[in-house]
């Protein structure tokens, strides 16, 4: 399984190692409830959450 969490890059501007933070906190987040998921940040200009989770892990 993956997550990726695609944030606007426009929010966090100045905010040195920002990618960084974000993907530490989404991990330790994630692996909680899906300990082998695989996860993954991407700045873009646009907010998102995608999963190859079916609808009912998500839920």
């Amino acid at each position: 399984m993956f997550v990726e969490l695609v944030y606007d890059k426009r929010n966090v501007e100045g905010l040195q190692g920002a990618r960084e933070i974000i993907l530490a906190e989404l991990t330790k987040r994630v692996h909680q409830i899906f300990p082998d998921a695989e996860v993954k940040v991407k700045p873009m200009q646009a907010n998102g959450l995608n999963s190859d989770a079916s609808k009912s892990d998500r839920e």
